[in-house]
């Protein structure tokens, strides 16, 4: 069984908000590991979302998180301003049965998300 995933990235240099969907490995373990695929391929907080892009390849573009009615987890992805740019990550579980999105996780810096998630990754 499949677990669908949302991820919205906010605050990217020449990027509008962004609304992707991922039809797997959408739980926290999962979008660790994307997250930390992605570092590997660019470390700077400015080109997350375009390293994002580039090692998920299988992302779908959504007009909006709504239309992704069947996903299990959302991520709000955001590049914080100011001089030591972060990157912060929040999560949310949708409960089976239930109506609404319920808090899991963040928000918390994307490094800790990952050590959170992926226990050992090397960053």
């Amino acid at each position: 069984m499949s677990t669908r995933a949302v991820y919205t990235f906010s605050g990217f240099p020449g990027a509008p908000a962004l609304h992707l969907y991922l039809h797997h490995d959408g739980y926290p373990t999962g979008a660790a590991w994307r997250f930390a695929t992605t570092l590997r391929a660019d470390a700077e907080a400015s080109g997350f979302l375009s390293a994002f892009l580039s090692t998920q390849a299988k992302a779908e573009p959504l007009a909006c998180p709504q239309q992704a009615a069947d996903a299990d987890y959302r991520y709000l992805v955001q590049l914080l301003p100011g001089t030591d740019a972060d990157v912060q990550v929040q999560c949310w579980r949708r409960i089976p049965g239930g109506d609404g999105w319920n808090l899991r996780c963040g928000p918390m810096g994307l490094a800790a998300f990952i050590r959170r998630f992926l226990p050992g990754e090397q960053l």
